[in-house]
């Protein structure tokens, strides 16, 4: 497998797992909640994000686009195009901060929420130094931390559960996969779209996206397993997995809130950088300045969440939205007669 096609795999994979996935409330919510028919939405979410984010990097490779400002240039024209991308880029910036100050609202006991807001910005400054070959390393080293995690805790289960299909047989399950993959296809869009003028050849990118989807579904699957086997403990939780871990090992809970914020704090980085890159690059701007505008901007929504909690569910539907906004318009451009 050549450089491009990995870089991909590993940005793809990450964003579609999301900044606060060690957390598992998101998984809980959107998939484990329903049962069998939330491992069918597992199974569906990954194809959609493989195939949509396929798609839609190919029309880049085809179309010469290097950012997510410019795939809306091309989808929106010129009048709708620029107030939407900046739209869109605030929302990510913003989305960014809250899950960040999210999760150091469910720091370990005896912690600093402060200290957790202000750690996963110290990682992102520090893996910001050397630009895209510092931020696939580091999460690489993330999601190989995530599959060492997720195996141990699955290899402690004697059996993993499944519920009847009479149970939650509605069409919400749906309804959650679909907003599940408006938001992270949107994550994988801002990171993977800079990537692809690295690439050498088309075949990189079908061969890094179906990388990535395959690291993103065996790590959602085996998260999903996970928090079947322990529902009756964690249904009700915000923090599923660190309960989990508190229950498996003493202190569980920090040493998971440390690969939260190593996660975190990468995920974060590889945002600003595939968003600031292409504006220094149109507009002939020193970086440095910008990413510090950029995360004191995101540095504001991370303590937000301290005092309006309701300003998570708030910025998490908007940026979702947006995401939803260009699947909608990727499906209508290719239904539209040639």
């Amino acid at each position: 497998m050549d450089k491009g096609a990995w870089q991909i795999a590993v940005l793809f994979a990450g964003a579609a797992l999301g900044g606060t996935y060690l957390g598992g409330y998101e998984w809980l919510r959107f998939f484990a909640y329903f049962g069998s028919w939330g491992t069918i939405g597992v199974v569906l979410a990954s194809l959609a994000l493989g195939w949509f984010g396929y798609s839609v990097l190919s029309i880049c490779y085809r179309a010469h686009i290097r950012s997510l400002h410019e795939l809306f240039l091309h989808w929106f024209g010129e009048a709708f195009g620029p107030t939407l991308s900046v739209l869109t880029h605030l929302f990510l910036l913003a989305y960014a901060g809250v899950i960040t100050g999210q999760f150091a609202m469910q720091a370990p006991a005896g912690a600093s929420p402060l200290l957790f807001v202000l750690v996963p910005l110290l990682v992102a400054i520090v893996w910001l130094q050397k630009g895209w070959s510092w931020l696939i390393t580091g999460m690489s080293v993330s999601l190989a931390t995530g599959f060492l995690l997720f195996g141990v805790i699955f290899l402690e289960q004697p059996h993993v559960p499944i519920p009847n299909l009479g149970y939650q047989m509605n069409l919400n399950w749906i309804v959650h996969a679909l907003l599940y993959v408006g938001l992270h296809f949107l994550l994988c869009l801002a990171v993977a779209i800079p990537l692809v003028k690295h690439v050498a050849h088309h075949q990189s990118i079908r061969l890094g996206v179906g990388i990535g989807s395959l690291l993103f579904f065996l790590l959602l699957i085996t998260g999903h397993a996970i928090l079947l086997s322990y529902w009756h403990d964690v249904h009700a939780s915000a923090s599923p997995f660190k309960l989990i871990m508190l229950q498996l090992i003493p202190k569980g809970d920090w040493l998971l809130g440390l690969f939260s914020l190593f996660h975190g704090g990468v995920l974060i980085a590889a945002i600003l950088y595939a968003l600031a890159e292409p504006i220094t690059d149109r507009h002939d701007l020193h970086l440095l300045p910008l990413l510090l505008v950029m995360l004191s901007f995101l540095a504001l929504f991370a303590l937000l969440p301290m005092a309006l909690s309701w300003s998570v569910p708030l910025v998490a539907s908007g940026t979702t939205y947006c995401g939803l906004s260009l699947l909608i318009r990727f499906i209508w451009k290719r239904q539209a007669p040639k």
